[in-house]
């Protein structure tokens, strides 16, 4: 037998309904101590700075290069750019 979605609403009657008992309930704050966190790009740059030369050879940080960067390169050229950017 198939589930319905007849078979799944339960109507409750008003009468069993009081709403002077019923709460609402505050929005909660906003959380901006979330944005205010450094990333996890941020954290490693930190870490690779207080390093300095003691930074391990194979933990790359590659920078971070937006799509609209790229719109005054050629079509043609836009792919070979992106892969020189990538270290390997």
């Amino acid at each position: 037998m198939k589930a319905s979605a007849i078979r799944l609403v339960r109507i409750i009657p008003r009468k069993a309904l009081d709403p002077a008992a019923v709460k609402v309930v505050d929005a909660p704050a906003p959380q901006t101590q979330d944005l205010r966190q450094p990333t996890v790009l941020q954290l490693l740059q930190q870490q690779r700075e207080a390093a300095g030369a003691e930074w391990p050879k194979n933990i790359r940080i590659e920078p971070v290069v937006k799509k609209g960067e790229y719109r005054p390169v050629q079509a043609e050229v836009r792919t070979q750019l992106k892969k020189m950017l990538r270290e390997r």
